[in-house]
């Protein structure tokens, strides 16, 4: 009899995410209603101009619409705050080319929103969050594809900060060479590793640029294992293309990737980049040595792919495991399901091994991903082959058995520019998407995770005190006796589908009392670069206490 019941958590699990439902006696499914509900399509012309109040949330339907935003939330980040900083820039639409340049700071309630305007475009820029707790923003657009003759985007060199003590922004002296899509990955010594985007002249960047917050400066860094060569525009047909050059012998730049490449910060200090393309790299970013591509995936591309860097658990043995999921072969192709892990913990911090797991139950192009502070991975919206064919169903990744379900789908239709992120409280922000140039998506959705409708939740009962790296966080709480698992999860930043900042670390329990717990902190800026996180307890039905907010190392 004890084997056939439901553990408490599971049971909370099952009736919150709305999959099924007990009546008279029986369990009713209704997986197959709600899969069908989340393949319908929706015109996105007539629908962008709606603006609804938000609707009654229940565990069947876990989602309810929030403020609408004012510029398209291209590019997002989490502040320490709790609210979200918002860039657009120009937007990727036919009427704002040449501006306004705009960016906003939202609260996900509608209660406020600051409004800033850049001389520059940061459309396509890269961003991460810095140790000091502000953003960097690097890159942009510094012409559209319709305004040269060479019909290409022309990538920006500019850089800005953004203070969230002053909610403002400092321009930075300038990048080498121009970054349009380039990603922008935090180090365990709190500079950024930058990387990829086209140039000025709409060429690829092979130059590795590394931040430094403290001088707030760029510094090229190359390859001595490498002779790879970049010259400036080379092959573009524009006034200026193809100069000047750097790299050659013992100073090599990097090999050629993708545009926003799928980066991840190892728990070697390495850094694994795993898509969109189907070559892995393993960077050494304290050297700048870039091994040669390892495994080639089994599928071949990954256009508009996502990847997660899966749980950590601050132990000095652990390498980690990268999970790639969605994307497509080529633009004109369906997405696919099959889904890869790189395991570094079963091969070495070089090799990892290369594995399927469970594929999704619908393939996807341009999702958002999303890690709970449960540790559980969500892929929310996406289109399965062009951008009509929208996929409004959420699909959840359990990391002990390396399977996807579904949960009900979302009201709007979200695709190319879509964004989200996991709130203080929680819950999952969703917003933007744009199937074509002449189209924003204004409506913002909130998804509850299960946890929500579990009742009564765990307690932090004040302000987190930080830690260096190796000693010991105090979180107060009257919960304590209750407390199974305490998580870390890095405050995210968001654009074109992927969080360079995606971390989550399970930290260990030492002691617990009648006023909070004692957890060890991070061991080191490898598990843990510097930064904001949000610190969570969770009860012994893994139900998670609303986050707050500690900055990592003291």
């Amino acid at each position: 009899m004890s084997s056939d019941k439901f553990s408490r958590r599971e049971f909370l699990k099952l009736v919150a995410a709305g999959t099924a439902l007990f009546t008279f006696g029986k369990l009713v499914d209704f997986h197959g209603l709600l899969k069908q509900q989340s393949n319908a399509k929706a015109g996105q012309s007539s629908e962008s101009n709606l603006l609804p109040s938000a609707n009654a949330q229940t565990p069947a339907d876990p989602w309810v619409f929030g403020p609408p935003v004012w510029v398209t939330a291209i590019h997002a980040a989490l502040l320490p705050t709790g609210k979200l900083l918002i860039v657009a820039g120009s937007g990727y639409h036919n009427t704002t080319v040449s501006g306004p340049y705009e960016a906003k700071i939202m609260d996900v309630n509608g209660n406020e929103e600051v409004s800033f305007t850049f001389p520059d475009d940061p459309w396509c820029c890269g961003q991460t969050n810095l140790g000091n707790g502000n953003i960097l923003w690097a890159g942009g657009t510094l012409g559209y594809d319709i305004q040269n003759t060479a019909g290409v985007f022309q990538g920006a060199k500019i850089a800005y900060e953004f203070n969230v003590y002053t909610n403002k922004f400092e321009k930075l002296t300038d990048m080498l060479h121009g970054r349009w899509y380039p990603t922008c990955l935090v180090l365990p010594d709190g500079k950024v590793f930058v990387v990829s985007g086209l140039d000025e002249y709409g060429q690829r960047n092979a130059l590795v640029e590394i931040y430094d917050p403290d001088t707030k400066t760029f510094t090229v860094q190359y390859d001595p294992g490498s002779n790879n060569e970049y010259c400036v525009g080379q092959g573009i047909n524009l006034p200026g293309a193809g100069s000047p050059c750097y790299g050659g012998p013992g100073q090599g730049v990097s090999p050629w990737i993708s545009l926003y490449p799928r980066m991840h910060l190892m728990p070697s200090g390495l850094i694994a980049s795993v898509g969109m393309q189907h070559y892995v790299h393993i960077i050494n970013p304290t050297t700048g040595e870039w091994g040669a591509s390892i495994g080639d995936t089994q599928v071949l591309w990954r256009d508009y792919g996502t990847s997660f860097l899966l749980p950590l658990h601050n132990t000095a043995s652990e390498r980690g495991k990268v999970l790639i999921a969605g994307g497509s072969i080529d633009w004109a192709s369906p997405a696919t399901a099959v889904c890869e892990m790189l395991d570094f913990d079963a091969g070495t911090n070089t090799a990892p091994v290369f594995r399927t797991t469970g594929s999704l139950g619908t393939g996807r192009r341009f999702p958002v991903p999303v890690m709970l502070p449960t540790g559980e991975l969500f892929l929310f919206g996406g289109a399965y082959g062009l951008a009509d064919e929208y996929v409004r169903t959420p699909e959840m990744f359990n990391v002990q058995t390396e399977t996807w379900s579904t949960l009900p789908a979302a009201k709007v239709s979200r695709t190319y520019h879509q964004t989200g992120f996991l709130l203080l409280d929680g819950r999952v922000w969703t917003a933007s998407g744009q199937p074509n140039r002449a189209e924003w998506e204004r409506r913002t959705e909130i998804f509850s995770p299960w946890y929500m409708f579990a009742g009564s939740r765990p307690v932090i009962n004040g302000r987190v005190n930080s830690a260096p790296y190796g000693g010991t966080l105090r979180i107060p709480t009257t919960n304590g006796s209750d407390i199974d698992s305490v998580s870390l999860v890095r405050l995210p930043t968001y654009t074109h589908h992927y969080n360079p900042d995606m971390r989550l670390i399970w930290l260990q329990i030492i002691s617990t009392d009648s006023t909070g717990i004692n957890v060890s902190a991070p061991i080191n800026g490898r598990i843990a670069p510097p930064g904001d996180y949000m610190v969570h307890i969770l009860n012994s039905a893994g139900v998670p206490s609303e986050a707050k907010v500690v900055r990592l190392p003291a």
